[in-house]
């Protein structure tokens, strides 16, 4: 008798228990996308710039390695691609450096010498899922830089 007491009051226990550990148990969930989502943009902004610097260092002119750069982030980061490298999301910048390591002058140019370096900074700004969760801010800035040694194809 004392048994089927016992069982009478810990009914309903389990459902009480949880509902008090699916909350933690959704965070947990959320923080693992939302962390495996950001690194997944770090990625992608980091091959947009190799994919610019690459361009940039066959002979590509400023525009054409920064588009190459803005195209391969838009597309995989489902961002707007304006046309403009200046006003794109992400923001993309190409610069050179000559063999001394020391900016080239004035902008980016095709006549650089071969053994230069091409700069191609890319730029993106990844909006958290759940940033109210786990007290992070609204939105955090991606910045990878890609350094690559001009060559020429002739």
């Amino acid at each position: 008798m004392r048994k089927l007491l016992d069982r009478a009051r810990e009914r309903g226990a389990a459902a009480v228990e949880f509902a008090l550990v699916l909350p933690v148990l959704v965070m947990i969930l959320m923080g693992i996308i939302d962390f495996g989502m950001v690194t997944n943009a770090q990625a992608i902004v980091a091959n947009a710039a190799r994919d610019g610097a690459r361009s940039a260092s066959m002979g590509a002119n400023s525009s054409v390695s920064c588009r190459t750069a803005v195209k391969a982030a838009t597309t995989l980061l489902g961002s707007a691609d304006t046309g403009d490298c200046s006003t794109s999301v992400p923001s993309v910048a190409v610069t050179c450096l000559d063999p001394d390591g020391n900016a080239c002058v004035s902008t980016f140019d095709t006549s650089r010498a071969i053994g230069g370096t091409v700069v191609v900074a890319v730029t993106y700004t990844y909006k958290w899922v759940s940033p109210a969760v786990f007290g992070l801010p609204g939105q955090t800035t991606i910045t990878k830089k890609a350094y690559m040694r001009i060559e020429t194809l002739s």
